[in-house]
């Protein structure tokens, strides 16, 4: 960090990104409902000096005063939206308390956290900022940095929507000055703050058996629980046999199961739900195709559109992980990484195995590291 960057303005960085966080929790969020917690971070920046932004839908897109065109453009994202919250929560999941070094409530970890300390790291390379009293008036790209830094603050991520990360590349796809959209990008997800240089596809198969009624009594009808019983073994049963030294084996887990309503009926329709995770050496489409194969059951992929993501380890990206001394890991989890066609990766504060979870937290420690390896990273690209 320059000397302006020093442990104290570190300090006021995570204490603002903290209250921030602690307001952001309090606004309902669900996928798809994200409209006041958008405005609201969206008047927060403008009232942070930030002047080029603007909005696709609910997700927001800023960037310095000026970019310099002679270089690249990297991506800053993370995700406003929350899953629903889990009916065994002990506390209110949108009271945003702080309690014993922690901040507490839905989407505090799962991505608040990566939201609020890529904002303040955001503010601090190209405005600046260093706390509300002690503003930098520098214009544009105030740390001089070797890269452009576009804020980009997703919608719809945890459902997969249309309008959200999908609807922002297609806009900057679309615009007239092509170095805004991102040569690469820093997907913000609660990693630890290690660096996902990969990470796994994800296909959801709706399986639905089909048989005939009949009475139990009499032998009657084709039993499409046992039609669908013998496609999961089968299912169960089947290796890829195309290994990955990145990412392993292809994990195929039957994950949801229903079928019949009455004890003396025999079913006439079974559905199961099958959770795929690819690796890089098959496509989506063969493995759908492999399965279906192998099944009378009629498969059916809810999205073919979170395909492997990974990052050649000779690229600017890993150069500068290693360079800041971060962490390398392949991840089993997706994320909005999934639909930017450029190379990136994946890191954030907190922890994985907390998202989606009951009383939802973040260590504020770890909002502060957050703030910290982001800046060391974008000033080692």
């Amino acid at each position: 960090m320059t000397e302006r960057n020093n442990d104290t303005t570190l300090e006021i960085l995570t204490d603002e990104a903290t209250s921030l966080l602690k307001e952001i929790i309090r606004i309902p969020a669900c996928s798809f409902e994200e409209k006041k917690k958008s405005d609201h971070i969206y008047d927060y920046l403008v009232s942070k000096g930030v002047q080029k932004i603007s909005r696709i839908g609910c997700n927001i897109v800023a960037c310095p005063k000026d970019f310099d065109p002679q270089l690249q453009t990297v991506m800053f994202c993370s995700h406003i939206d929350t899953v629903n919250p889990v009916e065994s929560y002990t506390i209110d999941p949108y009271s945003g308390i702080e309690l014993n070094g922690k901040v507490m409530g839905l989407g505090s970890n799962d991505d608040g956290g990566s939201v609020v300390s890529q904002i303040f790291t955001f503010l601090n390379l190209c405005y600046g900022y260093c706390g509300s009293d002690r503003l930098n008036q520098n214009s544009g790209n105030a740390e001089n940095l070797n890269v452009n830094l576009l804020l980009v603050l997703s919608a719809e991520e945890e459902k997969s929507g249309k309008n959200g990360m999908g609807s922002v590349i297609k806009k900057l796809s679309e615009t007239p000055d092509k170095k805004i959209f991102p040569d690469f990008a820093i997907v913000g997800e609660p990693t630890g703050m290690k660096a996902a240089t990969a990470e796994k596809g994800l296909i959801v198969l709706d399986g639905l058996a089909t048989g005939k009624s009949g009475h139990a009594a009499r032998n009657e009808g084709i039993n499409a629980l046992y039609i669908g019983i013998d496609d999961i073994n089968r299912i169960r049963n089947h290796k890829f046999r195309r290994k990955s030294k990145l990412m392993g084996d292809v994990k195929v887990t039957v994950t949801q199961a229903s079928g019949g309503k009455l004890h003396n009926v025999v079913p006439d329709k079974f559905s199961f739900i099958v959770d795929i995770r690819p690796n890089e050496r098959y496509t989506n489409e063969e493995i759908v195709g492999t399965l279906q194969k192998l099944t009378k059951s009629t498969l059916t992929p809810r999205s073919m559109e979170h395909r492997v993501s990974y990052t050649p380890k000779n690229h600017r990206l890993i150069k500068a992980v290693k360079k800041s001394g971060i962490e390398c890991f392949e991840s089993p989890t997706t994320s909005d990484w999934t639909r930017i066609p450029c190379p990136a990766i994946k890191i954030g504060p907190g922890r994985s195995e907390r998202s989606h979870q009951a009383d939802e937290f973040i260590f504020k420690s770890e909002i502060r590291e957050g703030i910290e390896k982001y800046i060391e990273l974008i000033k080692a690209l």
